[in-house]
């Protein structure tokens, strides 16, 4: 991979407006390179792989595995063939939280270096009404992609240097909105039909630090730089709902993969040196889920996710008049999860959970501003609900696999996730 850069490096020409131009020698192409693959990391910024937590707290409070029995306009996300099973409207409102912290030492240094751990808030909001029997629509406005990572700059920076690292990325953030009108269709008793269009609209933004000689100014200063863009995608979503037995749910979810094209400005030290361009792809998914009723009082089930990470495979960045390929060889997963909820009494509704999210990052790419891995998740939560009112809370743990000794350094992972839901039918 490095000789493959270095290769790519010599063709490099980065030509920023307003700083005199020259032409560069070999060393300072090979160095240019690594700002390239620093801007391209953006893509990767974010925990399994980048996909968010699950937007409720009741999907939470089973690690995510919900789809068989939920029975509220959040359907939506998990399954829109759920939706075709409700009688009345219903309004769900989320706030998932979370927080990561990251501790990375670089290969071949001494120190370590620590993220800033601030919360991600990210909200949720649907609302889903009968119009015929068996028949409802629905309107989900989501953030199921994003979040992001931030370091000390300060820390950085003396990292940064043409004998060192001459290009240090220190911050990047994705968000990602996904408005999804939806219907739900009842075929017969025992099948269920839903359907769901998703317009997404993203923002990126990668901030990283660079030597000045970097773009022809005296060396030894540090130079900030930041690229940002935006972009719309669409994609589609269905899901089929079976019930073999009264107490028995059989489920399939697919949801389509998004190509979105950032475009947007790149600046160097406050000031606009040309455009920035990016893609970034979400994963082809499929989910087969099966749910069964215990008694009266408690429901469990099971999901298997395939998430088609491979799409992001081959990625391009634009910095000025220079378009660059890279390379990310991320793996294609599999999720496994178990979930459950117990009708304690009436109102009090008590639920767990266990998934394993495998991280589709092989070490030969994983970087500081995607410090992702292999992970173990376990749920707990509590609804409470009041007449046609439910609030519901959860909290996530997570144990992660060790990342060590990869080609970019080590890194030692904490996270924590806290849902919180108000759902009303009416």
């Amino acid at each position: 991979m490095a000789q493959l850069l270095l290769q790519i490096a010599q063709l490099l020409k980065f030509n920023l407006k307003g700083v005199p131009m020259k032409k560069y020698d070999d060393k300072c192409a090979k160095l240019l390179c690594f700002c390239v693959v620093s801007i391209l990391s953006v893509h990767t910024t974010l925990g399994d792989g980048y996909r968010n937590p699950p937007p409720t707290a009741e999907g939470i409070g089973k690690s995510g595995v919900n789809s068989v029995w939920v029975d509220d306009a959040s359907a939506i996300s998990y399954n829109p063939a759920n939706l075709a099973m409700q009688t009345n409207a219903s309004l769900v409102v989320g706030l998932t939280m979370a927080r990561t912290e990251t501790t990375y030492t670089p290969p071949g240094l001494p120190a370590s270096f620590e993220s800033d751990g601030d919360w991600n808030y990210l909200p949720n909001l649907y609302y889903a009404q009968p119009i015929a029997e068996g028949i409802t629509l629905g309107l989900g406005i989501t953030t199921p992609y994003g979040q992001g990572i931030a370091w000390n700059a300060s820390d950085f920076a003396p990292t940064v240097g043409l004998t060192n690292s001459p290009v240090v990325s220190y911050e990047a953030s994705a968000m990602v909105v996904d408005i999804t009108p939806s219907v739900g269709i009842k075929l017969n008793d025992n099948l269920s039909f839903g359907v769901g269009l998703d317009i997404y609209y993203s923002q990126l933004e990668l901030k990283t630090l660079i030597d000045s000689a970097l773009v022809m100014r005296p060396p030894g200063t540090v130079l900030d730089t930041k690229g940002e863009g935006d972009d719309w995608g669409f994609g589609a979503n269905a899901g089929l709902t079976w019930l073999p037995t009264e107490k028995q749910r059989v489920t399939l979810t697919v949801k389509s993969g998004v190509e979105l094209d950032y475009d947007g400005d790149f600046e160097v030290d406050g000031v606009n040196t040309g455009e920035f361009k990016a893609d970034l792809k979400l994963p082809n998914i499929v989910g087969i889920g099966y749910g069964v009723e215990l008694g009266k009082s408690v429901q469990v089930e099971a999901l298997l996710e395939w998430l088609q990470w491979s799409a992001n495979d081959s990625q391009t960045v634009t910095t000025g008049p220079t378009t660059t390929p890279f390379v990310n060889n991320w793996d294609d997963t599999f999720t496994f999860g178990l979930g459950g909820s117990w009708f304690a009494t009436d109102s009090l509704i008590v639920r767990a959970g266990y998934a394993y999210l495998p991280s589709p990052i092989p070490d030969d790419t994983i970087s500081p501003l995607l410090p992702d891995s292999d992970r173990q998740a376990i749920s707990v939560g509590l609804g409470y609900a009041l007449g046609r009112h439910i609030f519901d809370v959860a909290y996530t743990f997570s144990i992660y696999s060790d990342r060590s000794n990869t080609p970019s350094g080590t890194y030692d992972i904490d996270s924590n996730l806290i849902g919180m839901t108000y759902s009303a039918s009416f």
